[in-house]
């Protein structure tokens, strides 16, 4: 009976597997019909899968790796493709997806260990949720009393979460190694004259590839169970509304008028002792006035006018200039005899390049 079944099972398996490739490369919603008819024909095939490979004894809990045959081994991913099914459904209630799913991924790393193809453990549950005689209210109070940590993280914790970064880039890594060999391993398989033994690595690779996967989707589920805990405890202390409950209309919006007045005021500073109260021009003219610039009309010596001079103007001025300066030697005028003094005194004292005495050329 074995030997007429089991190619049947084989079979069986192969086509919920690429059932479950499907369902895993599609793009279309989650929550859409077709989707999930898929997914609750692949499950369903896969219980019956699973029974089936029960009945007809395949595994036993004494055997290692190495005493499977190599057709056996692809049995081993039942309950992981099962546990990844799972989490896709949206017809039951989003707890009881994430209970059923974590008994298939523990199951399935369960008997990897057991069977030595992999070393990896996983932690057991913090409580037990297989209480049937516990209701859904009576549970949200007893996880409502449960203290909810706040303030900074102690030494400890981040030790623990500097080990837990390391153990995911670590699982990250071997991750993507154990996807180039399965790329490989897959491109050998494609050989028809391929050996038993490149068949054997590839199911014990992707078994292994499985196994990190399974680990992945324990610690997601482990964070959103506490999300959905955390939202049934704030739903019981109504900070949280309640999905059936409408939204309040939020108050409309009023709109803003910028006018010219508040355009000026932001500007000029109207109302302040910052609003100008004269021009430029006005206050050069007061600044002549004070004797603290000079008089243009009376000073034509600067730069500016002498550029907007003309040739012959120019020349008129430097003769009148030297006429001043031969005038004041002949009348020996006292200020200019004191001020070439001074300026031959300077000059005895201060020799040029003197003052040079670090940039010397």
């Amino acid at each position: 009976m074995a030997e007429e079944e089991v190619p049947s099972v084989s079979s069986l398996f192969d086509k919920y597997l690429k059932l479950y490739e499907a369902v895993e490369n599609s793009d279309k919603p989650t929550n859409s019909e077709e989707l999930q008819g898929q997914i609750k024909e692949g499950i369903d095939g896969l219980i019956k899968t699973t029974v089936l490979v029960s009945e007809l004894g395949v595994f036993s809990g004494n055997e290692k790796v190495d005493e499977l045959p190599t057709s056996s081994l692809k049995f081993l991913l039942l309950p992981v493709i099962l546990g990844s099914l799972t989490l896709k459904r949206t017809d039951i209630e989003r707890r009881e997806v994430l209970r059923l799913a974590e008994v298939y991924f523990r199951d399935f790393v369960k008997r990897c260990h057991n069977y030595e193809i992999t070393d990896v453990e996983l932690a057991k549950e913090e409580n037990n949720e297989d209480e049937e005689d516990e209701d859904e209210q009576k549970k949200d109070k007893r996880k409502v009393k449960s203290p909810v940590k706040k303030g900074m993280p102690t030494p400890e914790e981040l030790q623990a979460m500097a080990r837990q970064r390391e153990d995911k880039i670590k699982r990250f890594r071997e991750q993507k190694a154990l996807g180039d060999r399965l790329v490989e391993l897959k491109k050998a398989l494609d050989n028809p004259s391929h050996d038993e033994d490149t068949f054997r690595q590839y199911q014990l690779t992707r078994l292994k590839k499985f196994v990190w996967l399974s680990l992945d989707e324990v610690e997601s589920m482990a964070m959103e169970k506490k999300m959905l805990e955390e939202m049934a405890r704030m739903r019981l202390e109504g900070t949280l509304p309640s999905p059936d409950n409408p939204r309040p209309t939020p108050t409309p919006l009023k709109p803003i008028l910028i006018t010219r007045d508040a355009v000026q005021k932001n500007v000029f500073g109207l109302g302040y002792p910052s609003l100008p109260s004269m021009t430029v021009e006005e206050f050069y003219d007061q600044r002549v006035r004070d004797g603290w610039f000079p008089d243009p009309s009376k000073n034509s010596n600067c730069l500016q006018d002498r550029a907007t001079l003309g040739p012959e103007a120019e020349r008129e001025r430097e003769e009148k200039e030297e006429e001043q300066r031969e005038r004041e030697e002949e009348e020996d005028n006292p200020e200019r005899l004191q001020r070439d003094r001074e300026r031959d005194e300077w000059r005895d004292d201060h020799r040029r390049g003197w003052g040079n005495t670090y940039n010397r050329s």
